[in-house]
């Protein structure tokens, strides 16, 4: 199927205060439907009417789960809640999602489904850090990937909105991945495409997608640093601070 791609970045975290995330990403406007983050369905208020409550914070963020964005809607940087995995508006069933959850960057100016987006819905996903498996052993071992200073990374991302047959529409985004840092790549060759700040407002602005630059930029971010993480990430149902903590290695 047109668009289809293997899980890359398939599970992240993000435990940051949403009024953090506003701040530091300058967002003007927010939308809430009974004090939780919203679709774009719902209204949109200022983001001083927001508070901490909005977004529950997760360590173990799946495909299908309602996440995080922040994009230009009505001209102003809006943060709202997306389903991740992109469904296109084209598309017959909205369970294409969850296969659609990555889109790689050396393709994604040419696939179906994502060649309208890509131009004209860009997003940035906030997150604390992500995880990758590595394949490389007998046993695949989970790592968490972070900013060596802790600071909330921007993963572009693209969005899409999805009218079913009863009028209700699904907001959706999928996250772009490349390839790895060498100094990571031994665990995972991807990664997710992350947005420098200098760059935040290009990729946001509709028109011609700036890949070459938020690549460039990415590339020289030197902050990236992992560790492996104990096994209960790879079960959706566990979600709480230990499962980014450094896994001891009690064998000898």
């Amino acid at each position: 199927m047109a668009g289809t791609i293997e899980v890359m970045c398939g599970r992240y975290a993000l435990k940051e205060d949403p009024k953090v995330i506003a701040q530091e990403y300058n967002v003007a406007q927010a939308a809430v439907s009974e004090g939780k983050l919203a679709s774009l369905t719902a209204e949109t208020v200022p983001v001083t009417q927001m508070t901490s409550d909005a977004i529950v914070p997760s360590f173990n963020i799946a495909p299908t789960h309602h996440v995080p964005a922040i994009l230009i809607h009505d001209e102003l940087v809006t943060m709202a809640s997306f389903s991740w995995g992109l469904v296109p508006s084209w598309s017959k069933d909205p369970a294409i999602g969850s296969r659609m959850i990555n889109a790689r960057v050396e393709t994604v100016t040419e696939k179906p489904s994502f060649r309208s987006a890509i131009q004209k819905r860009r997003c940035i996903v906030p997150a604390n850090g992500w995880y990758e498996w590595d394949k490389s052993g007998a046993k695949k071992i989970p790592h968490y990937f972070s900013a060596t200073d802790e600071a909330i990374l921007g993963m572009a991302g693209m969005f899409e909105s999805w009218t079913a047959p009863d009028g209700v529409v699904l907001w959706s985004i999928t996250i772009l991945t490349t390839q790895a840092q060498p100094h990571i790549e031994h665990i995972h060759d991807r990664m997710p495409v992350l947005v420098m700040p200098q760059l935040r407002e290009t990729w946001l602005s509709p028109g011609p997608a700036p890949l070459d630059d938020v690549l460039a930029a990415a590339s020289g971010y030197d902050r990236i640093q992992e560790w492996a993480v104990g096994s209960a990430v790879g079960n959706v149902r566990n979600d709480n601070a230990g499962l980014i903590e450094p896994e001891e290695n009690t064998l000898f």
